[in-house]
């Protein structure tokens, strides 16, 4: 275990397992900036007295994080950052109070309240003073293994108070109240258990439907409005429809998963679409085959007339002597 006594100070025990205690807002802003890039801290009485004590455990990919501060304090992440964890957090709170906000939805959550929030999206957090929590970071792929859709159900607080939500909390708080009993064998896993419990309480399996939920659909709009209005750029990937979205290029993938087709078949499909209507206008006869292909976003004549051939059964030139042989 590392145990820092003031800011900067640690010692080692063993791997796997870090313990700080921070007196110096500064220095706490400096580690959760390089351990969570892109999170903003802020305290509200200027950094006064601050103390907040930190400790995690990581183990086959997931991250088990504790902080208990002694002064209120917001933690915000308005813009995230590439290098950021691609993970959603499970947060645990402990004792004291939680408000938080991510994708337009906002709640407070009190003890023995858990909720899920995605590291990807813009989220704030305001912790009180003698805030005390246990934040669970699981990365996506292993939580998207098991539930359908776990943006649908951010920053929706669940409680531990009885049933399933009781047995969930049991579990992860168990297994870091005894972190220091285990080793290695067979934490893999101990990693799914969790990451299944925590899609059990939250969502439904993966294979059950869940995209009929409005708010996934109005995401998925704005990824086919930021895709259709952005058509003619050549350079067009997920990665910039992410960024135009504040979403991660995973989550595209997953929302593309609801029209039944890739990202990169969604794309091709509507621009020759495209393609094929200016081809039987009275305007795109006057163009050539390939203006009209460049100005839909294909940069290579050959792909454009080869992915038009497989979708029509004609190449280009052929559909268009066809068009003006059928003209009046």
């Amino acid at each position: 275990m590392a145990y820092c006594g003031g800011d900067g100070r640690m010692n080692t025990a063993f791997p796997g397992q870090d313990d700080m205690m921070w007196r110096s807002l500064d220095g706490w802003r400096e580690f959760m900036s390089l351990r969570y890039p892109g999170v903003q801290v802020f305290s509200a009485n200027g950094g006064r007295g601050f103390r907040t004590r930190y400790r995690s455990w990581q183990f086959s990919g997931l991250e088990l994080a504790e902080i208990r501060s002694a002064s209120g304090q917001s933690l915000q992440v308005p813009q995230p950052q590439r290098a950021a964890p691609d993970s959603y957090y499970l947060t645990l709170q402990l004792s004291g109070g939680f408000h938080g906000g991510q994708d337009g939805r906002e709640c407070h959550a009190g003890a023995r309240s858990m909720l899920l929030l995605d590291s990807h999206a813009p989220q704030w957090r305001e912790l009180g003073a003698d805030s005390h929590l246990l934040n669970v970071r699981l990365p996506k792929p292993m939580l998207e293994r098991y539930l359908a859709d776990p943006r649908a159900v951010c920053m929706s607080p669940m409680s531990a108070d009885a049933g399933q939500g009781a047995l969930v909390w049991d579990f992860i708080t168990a297994l870091w109240a005894r972190r220091a009993e285990l080793g290695t064998a067979g934490m893999a896993e101990m990693a799914a258990v969790v990451a299944h419990l925590v899609a059990g309480l939250f969502g439904t399996l993966r294979g059950e439907t869940a995209a009929g939920s409005r708010w996934v659909q109005s995401q998925r709009q704005r990824v086919l409005e930021c895709i259709a209005a952005n058509l003619r750029d050549p350079q067009l990937e997920v990665q910039r429809v992410a960024d135009a979205c504040a979403i991660s290029p995973r989550y595209v993938h997953l929302l593309m998963r609801g029209t039944g087709r890739t990202f990169s078949q969604y794309l091709l499909e509507h621009r020759l679409e495209h393609c094929r209507s200016a081809l039987q206008g009275a305007a795109g006869m006057r163009r050539s085959i390939t203006e009209i292909a460049f100005a839909w976003g294909f940069n290579d004549a050959s792909h454009f007339s080869r992915a038009f051939r497989s979708r029509y059964g004609l190449s280009p030139r052929e559909f268009r002597n066809q068009v003006r042989a059928s003209a009046p």
